[in-house]
């Protein structure tokens, strides 16, 4: 089984002097049954690059939630996943903030966007593939073509010509700005998308 480590959300809870590492259940299970390994990360180890190291994951899936910049520990788990992957020329998928990161570690820049939270929309471009070209949408930042970080190339857009979808030109990187664990089930495109780059490397 292929070690594919999943980024949390990182939530505070000031009245149970907790600070919690957080996942949607549905991501690891979803993993798993594609025949993954899933290793959910801890955002709480300071020393990041040896973590990683350590744990020696085989691609990554960065989740959503969170806005880049409001968590600095999550951030900087996922800048040194970042950097692990592309020391070691490994598969990321970004989910939501995931795509979002990937953007901002390859120098580029977010925009508030409006009509992308708790809806959906449609999407058109080489990545939609057979799904109906509509997606779900629970975000409240976007990326732009002028926003658009460097190495990084454009799959699917919404109607309102926010980045959709993305990879990078010479890495086994994919984002996507909607998300798969949340339909149920998971459209068979997105289902073999994902499979696809985390165990080959590349998009269908």
């Amino acid at each position: 089984m292929k070690r594919i480590a999943i980024t949390p959300r990182r939530d505070c809870y000031p009245a149970r002097d907790e600070t919690r590492d957080a996942l949607d259940t549905r991501l690891a299970a979803r993993l798993w049954s594609w025949g993954f390994l899933p290793q959910p990360l801890a955002s709480g180890v300071s020393d990041t690059d040896a973590y990683l190291t350590a744990l020696a994951p085989e691609g990554f899936l960065l989740s959503g939630g969170n806005d880049i910049g409001s968590i600095p520990e999550r951030d900087a788990l996922e800048t040194a996943a970042l950097r692990y992957a592309a020391t070691h020329c490994l598969p990321v998928v970004g989910i939501c903030r995931g795509l979002q990161m990937i953007n901002h570690y390859q120098g580029g820049e977010l925009r508030t966007i409006v009509g992308h939270a708790a809806t959906t929309h449609a999407v058109s471009g080489p990545l939609t593939g057979s799904r109906s070209q509509r997606v779900n949408s629970y975000h409240g930042l976007g990326v732009y073509s002028d926003t658009l970080g460097a190495d990084l190339a454009p799959l699917a857009w919404a109607e309102d010509g926010s980045i959709e979808a993305l990879r990078h030109t010479t890495l086994p990187w994919l984002g996507i700005m909607w998300h798969p664990e949340r339909d149920t089930p998971t459209h068979a495109t997105d289902q073999a998308l994902i499979t696809t780059l985390l165990n080959q490397g590349s998009l269908l």
